[in-house]
């Protein structure tokens, strides 16, 4: 008989096999299910009735779950409703299998539930003994033993079709096996539509193809275009991936291997998908290879998910490297922007032409460190910092850039509003919205062109912003990058903005571009027009929320903080650097110690300490560096005023000096106002009384 036990949370399960839980809030459902297992197969299986969902999962968190071998779910409960108490059980459970139960006869609600793990769905007034005894049965072998059924489909095909004549005669109880059969391959069926999975029989004898429905529908084809042939499957295929399919169909007639590859195809629409096919041979009885029996998947999601994949390794391993670039150049630049500075102080009767071309060599020192501050901010994605910037600059430098990469067949102009109104946003991501407009446009116009970018101010009305999502009427911003390219089909037009979608040839784009700068401009509050026509040239139109104040007064040029022979100990592994920093600090008037490494500086404070009132460290030396020195240091004053520097100029590096317990951070190159504010900003405290 089926016992039927109320258990509560304070119940233990005991170990068993053949146990059936049933979640299930009415007792009258729970009792007629135990009235319809009742002289069935499973009359013998232990049965557990909960009438809440929470009950479940603190009793499958509690007890053995082996002991469980199949859950008997109603989506309708009082503490949880659909497929989350699906989802839920799924969750503490992944390894049982389950049986939904329902009064709603719904095929959207089965799929979804299949979908979201269920092995069948049953409808209550429906059942009846040997309809539940099979379902529990199926769900516990579909849940172990998947690949089985695939087996069980095959052999089922075979045996239907050899057994035609037998089937016409067969009793009643042979009817009664084969219309079960039959749900069973509406259910792998199923499986298959939700799996993205086709599968055909090649007749080798005769070249027939035998394809179903599901696998036609993975090249968006209706059922029967195909034909029985393979000649119409064939021109689906990607035109470089033709020969190599062909190459393995002569390689299954000749030497009877089955076709095991992937390739690329296309839809009706012209869009690109991934399928993967693997067959296998199956012989006659007299051995001669007879027919060829496989599946085709739809892998397309796979494909876009390695290829964004390696995509993130390469930018992982571009960003490694930049790091250690950035490092390198910026100390480099350290005493080449430093002599610049130092330089008109040390030489002051220099004439006009040689004050400029100092000025150009700081300028370009200064070009280059920002420069490296971009790099990484590419290659590594630095912090989504916010800063008030113009438009008109970000575009200047634009200009700039390009100009050497366009051909000389493409013309650029530009048209900047006086007075533009500043934005808020990440200069970064800015760049990158910009600079991939400009290289669109520019692979717009394989023969030449004109490249036009426009700035200028605009007040965003009602009837503008109703048409975009989110947008928000006022002041902004209008940027406006157009080209006289070859231009965008209508039909593609809605489509441009999608991941993954793109209209390049294979390798030369990733359809992530445009998608991104969609994704930036909203999430500065922005949004994005385009107008285009097929060889007629695109142009994409920005707005920017206006960020309208008063502009920042600039800084006023004070007198740089000198030092008042102060003993500052300089730690660098470059020699040239410890030699420009000491030159500039001894020539505002502070006394200089320098140290080529850890060691050698933790030797020196040790006998100078008394004396030596801040110490300036690279954080990144050979032997020891800055962080493994600072604490020897501390050891020795624990009131050790050190300034942290590095070539790897982020928020990043800065937060991790200061948790180390230096006293500031100084980027580099260092900029010699930087060094005398910061210096002078450390030492103040301990000048006061």
């Amino acid at each position: 008989m089926v016992r039927n036990y109320d258990l509560t949370p304070q119940h233990s399960l005991k170990t068993g096999h053949g146990t059936i839980l049933l979640i299930e809030d009415s007792l009258a459902d729970a009792r007629l299910l135990q009235e319809v297992l009742r002289g069935s197969p499973l009359s013998n299986s232990r049965f557990l009735h909960v009438q809440r969902l929470q009950a479940a999962t603190t009793l499958l968190d509690q007890a053995e779950q082996e002991a469980i071998a199949v859950v008997l779910l109603d989506l309708t409960l009082p503490d949880s409703y659909g497929l989350a108490s699906l989802d839920t059980i799924t969750h503490h459970a992944p390894q049982l299998p389950i049986v939904v139960l329902t009064n709603t006869n719904d095929d959207q609600l089965a799929l979804q539930a299949v979908r979201h793990g269920a092995q069948d769905y049953l409808i209550k007034r429906q059942i009846n003994a040997e309809m539940l005894s099979r379902a529990v049965h199926y769900a516990i072998e579909r849940k172990q033993a998947a690949e089985a059924l695939r087996i069980a489909k095959e052999t089922l095909e075979l045996r239907v079709s050899q057994r035609t004549a037998e089937l016409k005669a067969a009793n009643e109880s042979l009817q009664q096996e084969v219309a079960g059969r039959q749900h069973i391959q509406e259910r792998l069926t199923l499986a298959q539509q939700v799996g993205k999975i086709g599968t055909f029989e090649w007749i080798l004898e005769t070249d027939q193809v035998l394809w179903t429905a599901e696998l036609e529908a993975l090249y968006g084809v209706q059922p029967g275009e195909f034909g029985d042939r393979h000649h119409t499957w064939l021109q689906r295929i990607y035109p470089e991936d033709r020969p190599r399919l062909q190459q393995a169909i002569d390689n299954t007639r000749q030497r009877h291997i089955g076709l095991n590859l992937e390739f690329r195809i296309h839809w009706p629409d012209n869009t690109l998908h991934w399928i993967a096919v693997t067959s296998t041979v199956f012989p006659a009885g007299d051995g001669k290879p007879q027919r060829l029996i496989g599946l085709h998947m739809d892998i397309t999601e796979k494909k876009q998910l390695e290829a964004q994949f390696l995509r993130a390794q390469r930018l992982e391993s571009l960003g490694t490297l930049a790091s250690g670039i950035a490092h390198d150049l910026n100390n480099i630049l350290t005493p080449i922007l430093s002599v610049a500075q130092l330089l008109p102080l040390k030489l002051p009767n220099l004439d006009a032409q040689n004050l400029n071309l100092l000025n150009i060599l700081e300028t370009s020192a200064r070009r280059g460190s920002e420069l490296i501050k971009q790099i990484l901010s590419f290659a590594r994605g630095m912090e989504d910092k916010r800063i008030c910037l113009q438009v008109g600059h970000l575009l200047t430098d634009i200009q700039q850039m390009i100009r050497q990469t366009l051909p000389k067949s493409i013309e650029i102009t530009m048209d900047l509003e006086r007075d533009l109104w500043m934005v808020n946003g990440n200069l970064t991501q800015l760049h990158q919205v910009l600079m991939n407009l400009c290289v669109n446009a520019r692979d717009a116009m394989p023969l030449g062109g004109t490249l036009q970018m426009t700035a200028m101010n605009w007040i965003v009305d009602e009837g503008l912003a109703r048409q975009h999502f989110d947008a928000i009427a006022g002041p902004h911003v209008q940027i406006t990058i157009a080209d006289t390219g070859m231009g965008i089909a209508p039909e593609l037009l809605p489509r441009i903005f999608d991941p993954f979608f793109t209209t390049k040839e294979i390798g030369k784009g990733t359809g992530l571009g445009l998608s991104a700068v969609l994704g930036i401009i909203k999430s500065h509050g922005g949004f994005i027009d385009v107008h285009s026509a097929a060889q007629g040239g695109s142009t994409f139109i920005v707005y920017l929320p206006a960020h309208i104040a008063l502009s920042e007064q600039s800084e006023a040029a004070g007198v740089v903080p000198v030092g008042n022979q102060e003993l500052i100990l300089v730690v660098d592994d470059e020699e040239v650097v410890c030699d420009v920093i000491k030159t500039t600090l001894e020539t505002y008037h502070y006394r200089v110690l320098t140290a080529n490494h850890g060691l050698a500086a933790i030797s020196l404070y040790s006998e100078h300490h008394r004396s030596i009132q801040a110490v300036v460290m690279d954080i990144m030396m050979p032997i020891m560096d800055g962080p493994a020195t600072l604490p020897l240091l501390q050891r020795i004053n624990p009131e050790v005023i050190a300034i942290a520097t590095s070539g790897l100029n982020s928020n990043e590096a800065a937060q991790t000096a200061k948790q180390l317990g230096f006293k500031a951070f100084l980027p580099k190159p260092i900029n010699i106002n930087n060094l005398l504010n910061t210096l002078h900003s450390c030492l103040v405290p301990r000048h006061d009384p």
